[in-house]
């Protein structure tokens, strides 16, 4: 039986390309030194350019194809391949181009005849160099210029891309083929895998360009067919030339040492898109060119995978996009850009700016709304914004209903619901009714003020003429739901990411780090002292609780011990990462504590001779109480004015940054190694924090995080629905308001009339708001003569979920009703207006507490591993709806018993992680859970969860008869019994 060898795998990558279009050429055709086919170049200029080609024979006066070749091999070396593709090569007044696009309208059919005279060569075994005879296996040629470089290896001899990427790296780069823009991309290929490069060198950094962390299998062959059936296809080549490839200057903020200052360089990098990238951007073209406007799209792309270079690419190719090449009128008139932070829209501005090739396509809003406004009026093509500039305009902007509008949104999460997003599309729809349309027998009873209503309804629901295209790594249910797509199968309704570029993919290869990786939990244990015992008092149990620990978090004694273990840690760990640069952030829970960090950590970092310092990022000014001093962010790190934070910690005199909300999202630092943790994060704010690890530099190969207040399954259940694709399990009920809508009006605080008069004053222009200040007034006065608070809760907690609810369904769903959409303004200011419930005076207690003792001792270490599946994410609901429980009260002492009972010195770190272990298992009791979940009584419920609490218990016996103990001593069982039922009982809540 014959071997399979690397020449059948050429073999069939030749066959495939000569399919499609191209022609082999013997490598004999290839000039050494020019680094060109010279005959295709002639061939190709002399069929589509006969008229330059003469005029330049005139010129030159003899030897004119040699000038013509030798002249184009000096423009490539000097101007870069992209560069003299895109752009003529302009040789004595004479205007070559090199290779004609495909057209995208019909405004031009002489274009067409000129786009099928580009010539496609393969050559096989290409000689390159004039000293030797090394080879290349193949390389593929436009107009018999090199683009790409291939080097094929074979399983079944014993070879993968490992050994053609070590075949690469040993070349000699200074020869002509091989040097930086000369060619688009060298790609290593094996039987199932694919890496590309636009730069070599000794140390060539390789990306997979793979469908998946694997690629999956093909009935047809390899599992690398795409590359040759889709990515090197003669359009494929040609779209990618003209649309994505890109030469970019990328900044690097670094610290010289020779100047003692941080400095920025800059340095050219050849954009090559990623398969994820390419085939992200060309599925929504092919989706809007075949639906037209009005579809949204969800793209799921995490960090890594270069989402501003999508978002840049993806403006450029809808500015100049058209249904069909024989339309004369683009899609999209304007391409709107939008971001919700400062920061992110200049880097976003910056990266659509370096895409640009034609002068003036590009606009950034960077003055006023109204320069965002003229932009609208007059048709720019790209228009880049922050979100924030558009309620200012919605009012007074043109009227521009008879044009479509595509909005692309950067990291698109809850900022694109509600009111914000009903300004952008009343701004862009001005004049027509978009989204579901009433039938015109449905509205010819209704008089003008309902049809205003009617109207407002329609600028929040989806426009004909608006596509919305959204990139996020972390997207909400309600993000799933605005932009997804929605999916029915078995009756279950789904809504799921357009694409996706997942973070489990992110970390397999190699674009960002797994910040879960290396984890570590550190517990406190604290005693109180209350003075009074003689005098105790009741007070609200949970609030004083919450209190307390916070007294205790905010201690001097407290924050020394933590910034302690900190600082060992950095010192003797973290320090010596990333070759000696790495850096670490302190997040902390507030402003105060991000100060009084920062002075703590300064103090030991002085004491302990540390030859370096650290930085602090907080909003404002801050008094603390216990010094009296106000402190802001420049008063403490005392950089120069013109120094920014960012730049401060590229200083290695600054190695540790504090931090008070400032700076968890958007900052990306590479150095940044080690994240300290003294902060109750959840859900989208852990990832987003956390993330903050994730970026890669030379010599980083891992990350630490060190936590002294969140548990490991906790950050678990935050990362998990974003490892992999996430989708939005089930659809929001509309019919869900008539149930608030019903509750509100039980309460009869006011009536259908007062509403509609509300809604006559509030929607008619010419008269004035206060005109329906007394309507308002009556309900409030109403609402503060029900004499039950509980029912007051009720009320305000039914009005603020019909709020939330509608704001986002008016979106969503496809109805109109008019009445509910007057309760919904009327609501919004009657909500304003109610007062709030008057909440006791507690901060006198702290007065009565002293702190003990303290300590903190480390409970947990290793990797949290996340699962290898998809996100769920729950329809959004209006809530319980049960308005404020009445607090529980205790006595003072009690409380403090409780906490010292809880966190005390004699419980050690076993004692705690069996305590914890304990409490899972009741949590997946199965009696408890059926208990729970039937008609039980709450005295039964508690007798069954008592039960099952000392079976557990008494299962520790034998193996941990210490912690049995420590747990059956005095009160000591029932106080902990207590506190695991209360827990338990508070989750089951919160789950219903």
């Amino acid at each position: 039986m014959q071997q399979y060898t690397e020449k059948h795998l050429e073999d069939h990558l030749e066959s495939r390309l000569l399919a499609s279009g191209f022609r082999s050429v013997h490598y004999t055709a290839f000039d050494r030194r020019l680094g060109l086919l010279p005959d295709e170049v002639l061939a190709f200029i002399k069929d589509s350019q006969p008229k330059q080609y003469e005029k330049l024979s005139r010129l030159y006066e003899g030897d004119t194809d040699r000038k013509i070749v030798q002249y184009l091999s000096d423009q490539i070396s000097k101007r870069g391949i992209v560069d003299v593709l895109r752009q003529p090569v302009k040789d004595r007044g004479v205007a070559l181009q090199m290779v004609f696009f495909e057209p995208k309208s019909g405004l031009n059919p002489e274009h067409s005849a000129l786009y099928h005279k580009n010539r496609f060569t393969l050559v096989r075994q290409l000689h390159f160099s004039p000293q030797n005879e090394q080879s290349i296996d193949v390389v593929l040629c436009l107009n018999g210029i090199p683009l790409i470089t291939l080097e094929l290896k074979n399983h079944f001899t014993g070879q993968t891309v490992t050994d053609a990427q070590k075949q690469y790296n040993k070349r000699n780069h200074k020869e002509l083929i091989f040097q930086f823009k000369r060619c688009l991309v060298h790609f290593c290929v094996d039987n199932d895998a694919v890496y590309m490069s636009s730069r070599l060198s000794e140390n060539t950094k390789w990306l997979p360009y793979n469908k998946g962390i694997e690629n999956p299998i093909f009935e047809g062959g390899h599992k690398v067919h795409y590359l040759w059936d889709e990515i090197l296809q003669p359009g494929s080549l040609l779209d990618i030339i003209e649309n994505f490839v890109m030469v970019v200057s990328e900044s690097k903020i670094r610290y010289d040492g020779y100047k003692q200052k941080v400095v920025e360089e800059k340095s050219d990098v050849l954009l090559f898109p990623r398969y994820h990238q390419l085939d992200a951007i060309r599925s929504i073209r092919k989706a809007v060119m075949a639906q037209g406007t009005g579809r949204n799209f969800l793209v799921q792309h995490t960090t890594g995978a270069g989402k501003s270079y999508e978002i840049g690419w993806l403006a450029h190719i809808l500015a100049s996009l058209y249904r069909s090449s024989t339309d004369t009128e683009r899609i999209f008139d304007s391409i709107i850009v939008l971001t919700d932070r400062t920061v992110l829209d200049k880097q976003l501005r910056d990266t659509i700016l370096s895409l640009q090739q034609t002068t003036g396509v590009v606009n950034p809003v960077d003055k006023t709304s109204k320069q965002l406004r003229e932009y609208l009026e007059k048709g720019k093509d790209i228009i880049i914004s922050t979100v924030q500039k558009f309620p200012v305009i919605s009012e007074v902007i043109g009227e521009l209903g008879d044009r479509n509008f595509a909005i692309i949104i950067d990291e698109a999460h809850s900022s694109q619901s509600g009111n914000t997003s009903k300004h952008i599309k009343k701004a862009l729809t001005k004049g027509q009714l978009g989204g579901a349309e009433p039938d015109e027998d449905e509205t010819e009873d209704y008089d003008d003020i309902d049809r205003t209503v009617l109207s407002e309804i329609q600028s929040r629901g989806r426009q004909k003429n608006i596509s919305y295209f959204a990139f996020t790594g972390t997207p909400k249910g309600k993000t799933l739901e605005l932009f997804g797509e929605k999916k029915t199968e078995a009756g279950q309704v789904r809504f799921v990411p357009f694409h996706t570029y997942t973070m489990r993919q992110s970390i397999a290869e190699g674009f960002t780090h797994d910040v879960l990786a290396h984890y570590c939990t550190y517990e406190r244990y604290f005693k109180l002292h209350s003075k009074l015992e003689a005098d105790d008092r009741e007070v609200p149990k949970s609030k004083v609780m919450r209190q307390l620990v916070h007294f205790v978090d905010i201690q001097e004694h407290t924050i020394r011990e933590k910034v302690q273990v900190m600082l060992d840690h950095f010192v003797h760990h973290t320090a010596k990462n990333i070759n000696g640069v790495a850096r670490a952030m302190l997040v902390t829970r507030s402003r105060l504590h991000c100060v009084k960090y920062m002075i703590e950590m300064r103090r030991q970092m002085a004491a302990k001779g540390l030859p370096y310092s650290c930085l602090c990022a907080f909003s404002g000014s801050v008094h603390d109480p216990d010094t009296g001093k106000d402190y802001t962010e420049s008063s403490l790190n005392g950089l120069d004015r013109n120094v920014s934070i960012p730049y401060g910690l590229k200083d290695p005199r600054f190695r540790i940054l504090i931090v008070a909300n400032k700076y968890q999202t958007g900052f990306d630092e590479p150095m940044l190694h080690t994240m300290f943790v003294d902060k109750m994060m959840s859900g989208l704010q852990a990832v987003q924090t956390l993330s903050r690890l994730n970026r890669t530099m030379s010599g980083k190969t891992n990350t630490f995080v060190l936590d002294f207040v969140n548990e490991p399954d906790d950050i678990l259940a935050a990362f998990q629905p974003y490892f992999q694709s996430t989708y939005l399990d089930g659809e929001t009920d509309p019919n869900l308001l008539y149930d608030l809508e019903r509750d509100i009006r039980g309460f009869h605080l006011f009536t259908q009339y007062e509403m509609d008069e509300f809604a006559r004053i509030f929607y008619d222009k010419s008269k004035d708001n206060e005109l329906f200040m007394s309507i308002v007034g009556k309900v409030v006065d109403r609402f503060k003569e029900i004499a039950s608070p509980e029912q007051k809760d009720l009320f305000k907690s039914k009005v603020q979920s019909y709020l939330r609810l509608y704001s986002y369904i008016a979106q969503v769903a496809n109805f109109a009703d008019v009445d509910l959409e007057k309760l919904f303004v009327f609501l919004q200011y009657i909500n304003k207006k109610l007062p709030r419930r008057e909440q006791e005076d507690i901060n006198h207690i702290l007065g009565a507490i002293d702190l003990d003792s303290f300590r903190v001792a480390k409970t947990w270490e290793g990797r949290i591993t996340l699962a290898a599946e998809d996100g769920p994410m729950e329809p959004l609901t209006p809530g319980e709806g049960k308005g404020t429980q009445e607090e529980v009260l205790d006595m003072l002492s009690e409380i403090v018993r409780v906490l010292n009972d809880t966190y005390g010195v004699d419980m050690n770190e076993e004692h705690k992680i069996h305590l914890r272990n304990a409490e899972k298992r009741l949590e997946q009791h199965q009696g408890i859970q059926e208990a729970f979940a039937g008609d039980n009584s709450e005295s039964n419920r508690q007798f069954i969860f008592g039960k099952a609490f000392e079976e557990i218990l008494l299962s520790y016996v034998n193996d941990h008869f210490e912690f049995y103990k420590l747990l059956t001593q005095g009160k000591q069982k029932e106080v902990v019994r207590e506190i695991l039922y209360q827990n338990y009982k508070q989750r089951f809540e919160g789950r219903g």
